[in-house]
């Protein structure tokens, strides 16, 4: 079920962008938040490296990518978000599809960034979704994810709040699920995990072999 709140926070930008930068001082504001997958991964793979943003909405978290050197694939399913994307950032490649099952090449990336999007999917879409990433990185190529985790005892109530106003029960699930075990299951290694924002945010890095 979508909440009043974040149906409106979507058909109105100016309501999401504040929405956006409330949330991200916690991790030291936007710049930064749009930043965090770049400056995991950068010393990590080649300048000019080809780099899939999956599920790059309008852009924001392909630009730190683009602005660095690397040259960007953004895919997304919105039509409207990724005609956003075009007209702020021209130099990303817009492809248009599904994160399950991304028109795009085998081991085509160097690097797969999946920015505050992977708790928008169920469990089961959420497999595909990380499956499918096996499949486009290259080999030793390097995944990141930006999501949420369970805040600690400052953030939980604000959390709590946030996932009841903004998110769906996708987010909810998400939050039970153990990101780095899922991915050692399914066959990444060098996998790490930080903990940023109080908690209520994870960075996870994992290579395919």
């Amino acid at each position: 079920m979508t909440s009043p709140l974040r149906t409106f926070a979507y058909e109105h930008r100016w309501f999401y962008d504040l929405v956006t930068t409330i949330s991200a001082l916690s991790v030291g504001g936007v710049k930064r938040l749009r930043s965090l997958g770049l400056t995991a991964l950068q010393d990590k793979i080649s300048k000019g490296a080809p780099v899939l943003d999956l599920c790059c909405g309008s852009g924001e978290t392909a630009a730190p990518w683009i602005e660095a050197g690397f040259a960007v694939t953004g895919l997304d399913l919105s039509p409207k978000a990724l005609a956003l994307a075009a007209e702020r950032t021209p130099q990303l490649q817009c492809i248009e599809g599904m994160a399950e099952k991304p028109p795009l090449n085998t081991s085509q990336f160097a690097a797969i960034q999946i920015s505050l999007a992977l708790h928008e999917f169920s469990s089961e879409e959420r497999q595909q979704v990380l499956k499918a990433c096996m499949r486009l990185l290259q080999p030793g190529g390097w995944l990141v994810l930006i999501d949420l985790h369970p805040a600690g005892p400052c953030l939980k109530l604000p959390q709590q709040l946030f996932c009841a106003l903004f998110e769906t029960e996708t987010a909810l699930t998400m939050l039970q699920a153990d990101l780095p075990k899922q991915l050692r299951e399914m066959g990444y290694s060098t996998i790490e995990q930080e903990l940023l924002a109080g908690r209520a945010l994870q960075r996870i890095t994992a290579r395919l072999p």
